[in-house]
């Protein structure tokens, strides 16, 4: 029997786009399927020893996706999408790919749709058209001028057309190619695929009235190669409470004076994950490392504080501990949203994390036990859903002997 070749590509704006493609990545039979994973350069490092081949995708720097949401610019440019289109047309006919699975690659819908290949996206359910709408301002210039609550309102009425500006890209290179445009709605580009894979869990984000094509595949669990430090087991032995601090690839690092002077001044050991960024000096009491296994971390920990993006707040619910989340971008904001209606957690808003309402936040984490129940609830919840064998059903589904 001929093994199915299935083709992974995971686009660099931030680690969550590489993390969840190679949790499912990793789940499957190398002696049933042929699996091919293509990212940028920059995660070589993660990717040695695997079963399957890996490639290098050309994929616009991280700096210039995260330089373009914080002031509210299409994520991608045309001419990037288009260069993404060509790129991804010559792979698919050398590979002839059985499926393609693509994370935050919005060319995959139209260079899969030309050259008639089968192809799944990875999203997070909060931005599915099933679920409830949360219209929230992202951080921009503006609203670090004139206070969120204000604008809030505001922005509720206009988001329509902010969403169609960030449309406008893709269906510019959609028309060049001929293939109809899409709403203008970002949720539907997002989702614009022959099947959508949801890294969530129902019960956590609830969707209704879902297609046979959208699929929950839980929320794709994946820890880093990263060896413990030579710290690990004076910290274990330390017996204050803990917070582990990883903002990651994308978290607002601007936040992280404010935040390490009020854990200064509390009862704590802090534990900072820095995510190879520059971070400013610290204190020596502050247990750092470039990386940490983010899960064992975080089961160690009383409180997890992060940029409140799923990539961070799931696998720390996951471990039974609660979250402050300090969002900063879209998709931040709106699982921060998510976890804060959850109970496992609080948020603050990167424009308001002065030092007040962070220890205001972190205090109600680490004394109100109610958080600690709910992230257990959860921990609980996730754990029923075990994404590698979700994923396989729906390759064996989709992809029948």
């Amino acid at each position: 029997m001929s093994r199915k070749r299935v083709v992974f590509l995971a686009e660099g704006a931030t680690m969550a786009h590489f993390v969840r493609p190679l949790a499912l990545a990793e789940s499957l039979d190398s002696e049933r399927y042929e699996v091919y994973f293509y990212t940028p350069p920059r995660f070589a490092r993660y990717l040695q020893n695997k079963p399957f081949v890996v490639g290098e995708l050309a994929s616009m720097p991280g700096e210039q996706f995260l330089a373009n949401i914080a002031r509210g610019a299409p994520l991608f440019p045309s001419g990037v999408l288009r260069h993404y289109v060509n790129q991804e047309r010559e792979l698919f006919a050398r590979l002839h790919p059985d499926l393609v699975i693509g994370d935050m690659r919005l060319s995959l819908p139209v260079s899969a749709r030309l050259e008639g290949v089968l192809h799944a996206v990875i999203v997070s359910a909060y931005w599915s058209p099933y679920a409830r709408r949360r219209s929230i301002i992202p951080s921009l210039p503006i609203t670090r001028v004139i206070s969120p609550r204000l604008l809030n309102p505001f922005y509720k009425l206009t988001e329509p057309l902010a969403y169609a500006v960030h449309v406008r890209p893709i269906n510019r290179v959609r028309k060049e190619y001929g293939l109809p445009a899409l709403p203008a709605d970002i949720r539907a580009m997002y989702t614009e695929a022959d099947h959508v894979l949801y890294a969530d869990v129902p019960e956590f984000v609830p969707t209704t009235n879902l297609p046979k094509t959208h699929h929950y595949v839980g929320i794709c669990p994946w820890t880093p190669p990263a060896s413990k430090p030579e710290w690990w087991d004076r910290m274990r032995a330390d017996s204050r409470p803990k917070i582990f601090v990883g903002l990651g690839s994308s978290g607002p690092l601007q936040i992280l004076p404010h935040l390490l002077r009020v854990l200064e001044k509390m009862h704590v050991s802090v534990l900072l994950s820095t995510s190879g960024r520059p971070v400013p000096a610290v204190a020596a009491s502050v247990y750092v490392a470039d990386l940490l296994p983010f899960a064992e971390t975080a089961r160690e920990s009383n409180v997890v504080v992060s940029h409140g993006g799923s990539s961070s707040s799931y696998p720390s619910i996951a471990a039974g501990t609660p979250v402050l989340g300090i969002p900063s971008n879209a998709d931040q904001h709106l699982s921060t949203d998510v976890l804060v209606e959850s109970g496992a957690g609080l948020g603050v808003r990167s424009e308001d994390a002065s030092e007040e309402p962070l220890r205001n936040a972190l205090e109600r984490l680490l004394h109100e036990p109610q958080y600690r129940a709910m992230a257990q609830k959860w921990a609980d919840v996730f754990g029923r859903y075990d994404s590698g064998v979700l994923f396989r059903e729906f390759v064996a589904e989709v992809l029948p002997d």
